[in-house]
């Protein structure tokens, strides 16, 4: 079966031998893949969450079941939430799941492999979820990182007509942009790629556009509420101490390149009391709410898909997700 691999750091398709499911297993047919900003750290950078591992907002179709499993039938629609935690740590007990130690991939080879063995743990800790029947295979890998966006939410503080400015607009911005709408904040969006920005008025969620020019930003000082960080770009800290209030919040959600420094103001930190939050994936309820939060805002997803490849053609995939180039969302499929 084939497989993507990171080699000296550039990803590579190579053939791997099939899988063998255990008593207590799950084996997946693979249908769709999604790039995620986290696989190209990973691959091309140092990421500040290393892995030797392609893929994670993956879905598929159950091929193989184990002996002992029996909450699942073969054909079943799925995607998969490749960590769980245990719920019972110290992490977990004060609402820090993401940073058990039981919170680690469980996933062969990986999630970019025509085949892929789901652990048991996943299996135990309910890490599989069945695909809503409108949502196609290809909408549903973005059930992860819509998850994750949500998960963050719930570590913020705002309240309506409160001002965000969110850095970035690809896919994680665009979630933010959407959740933002949904609690109704006045949200600008700070995006110099020409592409994502007419993206994002056709979308018409409400939100204006900048560069990331300091004259536009100088506009907006002390003006802001909440300034999210959807890329991996630390400058952007910065930039968020100016334009925020005092008592403004910074999510700096984009994951930073691993030994990522920066000098900051920690007088303008300390004087304006602002507060600096980060966030890590997403837990199994955040999946549910997320699957919950397409339904009721009646997000059309297929929208925001920009390229399509086979996962013969999965390398010129990962390298256009790197560029970043007139593209929204990347995305592999298989077995189609």
């Amino acid at each position: 079966m084939k497989v993507v691999s990171i080699k000296e750091q550039v990803p590579v398709l190579e053939n791997y031998k099939e899988q063998v499911c255990g008593d207590d297993e799950i084996i997946i047919q693979l249908k769709a893949c999604g790039i995620c900003g986290s696989d190209i750290g990973n691959i091309f950078e140092k990421s500040s969450r290393p892995t030797h591992k392609i893929g994670h907002e993956i879905s598929g179709i159950i091929s193989h079941i184990g002996k002992k499993i029996k909450d699942y039938e073969i054909g079943e629609r799925v995607i998969i939430n490749h960590h769980c935690q245990c719920d019972n740590c110290h992490y977990c007990l004060h609402g820090n799941e993401t940073m058990c130690e039981k919170f680690t991939e469980e996933i062969e080879p990986c999630g970019l492999a025509e085949k892929f063995k789901i652990s048991n743990w996943i299996i135990e800790k309910k890490g599989i979820f069945k695909i809503p029947e409108k949502i196609s295979f290809n909408e549903a890998i973005l059930i992860e990182p819509l998850a994750c966006c949500l998960r963050s939410w719930n570590k913020i503080h705002v309240q309506k007509n409160d001002s965000i400015m969110i850095f970035g607009y690809g896919l994680i911005g665009i979630f933010h942009s959407i959740i933002a709408k949904q609690k109704g904040l006045k949200t600008t969006i700070v995006e110099k790629d020409d592409f994502r920005k007419k993206f994002g008025k056709n979308e018409k969620l409400g939100q204006d556009f900048i560069n990331f020019k300091n004259t536009e930003l100088k506009k907006f000082q002390e003006k802001v509420d909440l300034c999210i960080i959807a890329n991996h770009d630390i400058s952007c800290i910065n930039q968020a101490v100016n334009v925020l209030r005092k008592g403004g919040t910074i999510l700096f959600f984009g994951e930073p390149r691993a030994n990522s420094i920066i000098k900051l103001d920690m007088s303008l930190i300390y004087s304006k009391e602002i507060k600096i939050i980060t966030s890590y994936s997403a837990t199994n309820k955040d999946f549910f709410n997320a699957m919950k939060f397409i339904s009721k805002n009646k997000i059309n997803l297929k929208k925001f898909i920009s390229h399509e490849f086979k996962i013969e053609d999965a390398v010129k995939g990962i390298k256009i997700a790197k560029e970043g180039k007139k593209r929204i969302k990347v995305i592999i499929t298989a077995n189609k």
